[in-house]
């Protein structure tokens, strides 16, 4: 069963810093350079959260330092890497 979370409003968000490997994240992909980047931990650890509403974040990428707007709809649920250097990554969905 996947649960939903509404975001309404504007906010100011600060992307983290340090992901745990294997941990589910809500984030958004950069406008600027395309990677992604989380601002939230997704407190059901499964990844099974919905994010909507009409909420707007504004945050600046850790990787370029773009600092852009987003809506709530563009965001993205994903769990941070597990793999070591050098090892195949498998697609969890």
């Amino acid at each position: 069963m996947t649960a939903e979370i509404e975001f309404r409003g504007h906010f100011r968000a600060t992307a983290l810093g340090m992901l745990q490997p294997g941990n589910w994240y809500l984030g958004f992909r950069c406008q600027a350079c395309h990677e992604t980047f989380a601002v939230l931990d997704d407190l059901t650890g499964t990844g099974e959260i919905e994010p909507m509403g009409a909420g707007v974040f504004e945050v600046a990428c850790p990787v370029c330092s773009a600092a852009n707007r987003y809506q709530a709809g563009d965001m993205l649920v994903f769990q941070s890497a597990t793999a070591q250097a050098g090892q195949d990554v498998e697609p969890n969905r």
